[in-house]
């Protein structure tokens, strides 16, 4: 697409120059899209302008030979639109898709998106990641560095970078403040409470208590068929590993903090006078759904955030509150107390015991019991 043609006063104007509202000058970089204030002064900001212009302009040749000496070596911009596409072959989470590509886009914009992929330093991703912490928050360019690191080693898959040689493997992580609120299992029962009440969501209080027994994600939940159980087992293919993590849970498997409540108690409550082949299904005619379907995933989110703010669950300030997803972490800490970490671990799916950790961290929402052994 061409550019858009400048205003009759601005044509001897230097390229990518512009002024707001205020009289104030600033440049755009043509490719990263990042802004400069020239200040006010309009020689100076066309100076500047210029010459900024004319250095972008002899880099472009200096990459363009380099490339065609190093045999067409990518950039990381040229680089970030490849790895989307392979990225895209691993998952079928649209979800995960897409929170992928908003930080290639990101990534796409940094000062070092134009360079070629192997000369990328520590510094310039160090200085990269502190702006965003800067800009947005820690905890994004916590997510950020580990999208990075994934980002080179695919290149280094590719023979775009030596083995052993990813920029982003010396600069030290940070410990981005998490800012989403545990979920107590006080709070869990006063939500269900409040589902309970609304007859036209009666399949919400039971996904809810399905997450937490199962200690499933949403995901996970929502496809949960009646035939998965077989002989005293609940089958699960987890989503998000693509079906590669199966899981074989016994029914009897349950919690003493719910009153002895079991998986297998859970799901004959589900079975109900409908038919229906989901454990989790609507109930009656709301909208477009009908009775046996399938609810959609966005909906135990959204069901859960609209229950949760109807019984007034208190947050702590600075906190958001908590969302479907810390049912599992609730199950994570509840099946750790009374079975170990290593069931807890393997329920979950998880293939390391740090990730189980983090699900287990109550985030300062619950006392800790310190349990005396006896002599």
């Amino acid at each position: 697409m061409a550019a858009r043609r400048r205003i009759a006063a601005r044509r001897n104007w230097p390229d990518n120059l512009y002024k707001n509202s205020k009289g104030y000058y600033w440049f755009r970089h043509p490719e990263t899209k990042a802004t400069y204030g020239l200040g006010r002064d309009f020689k100076v900001a066309s100076s500047e302008a210029r010459a900024a212009n004319a250095e972008l302009e002899r880099r472009k040749g200096a990459v363009a030979l380099i490339n065609k000496i190093d045999g067409g070596m990518k950039t990381v911009s040229q680089w970030c639109d490849e790895y989307e596409a392979i990225y895209a072959k691993r998952t079928e989470n649209e979800g995960s898709r897409s929170t992928v590509s908003s930080y290639l886009k990101a990534i796409k914009r940094a000062p070092f998106a134009a360079q070629r992929v192997n000369v990328v330093t520590p510094r310039d991703i160090r200085d990269f990641l502190k702006k965003l912490a800067a800009e947005v928050s820690d905890t994004y360019a916590v997510q950020m560095r580990s999208r990075l690191v994934d980002l080179f080693n695919e290149a280094i898959g590719e023979g775009l970078i030596e083995a052993g040689k990813n920029p982003v493997s010396s600069v030290k992580r940070t410990k981005g403040d998490v800012l989403r609120s545990r979920l107590t299992l006080e709070d869990f029962w006063k939500v269900v409470a409040e589902a309970r009440k609304d007859p036209l969501m009666g399949w919400a209080a039971r996904a809810f208590m399905l997450a937490l027994v199962t200690a499933q994600r949403r995901e996970d939940v929502k496809s949960m068929l009646f035939d998965h159980v077989k002989d005293g087992f609940l089958y699960v293919e987890q989503k998000k590993s693509q079906g590669r993590t199966r899981l074989k849970i016994p029914l009897t498997v349950g919690l003493k903090a719910l009153d002895g409540l079991t998986i297998g108690d859970v799901i004959r409550e589900c079975r109900d006078n409908i038919v229906s082949k989901h454990v989790i299904h609507h109930l009656r005619h709301v909208g477009t759904a009908r009775p046996g379907g399938s609810p959609h995933v966005v909906s135990f989110s959204d069901v859960f955030a609209t229950f949760r703010d109807q019984a007034k669950i208190a947050v702590d300030p600075g906190k958001t509150p908590p969302t479907f997803h810390e049912i599992r972490s609730l199950a994570a800490r509840l099946y750790a107390d009374e079975y170990g970490a290593e069931f807890a671990q393997a329920l979950l799916g998880h293939k390391s015991a740090e990730m189980t950790a983090l699900y287990r961290d109550s985030r300062g929402k619950e006392w800790t019991e310190i349990k005396a052994r006896s002599a």
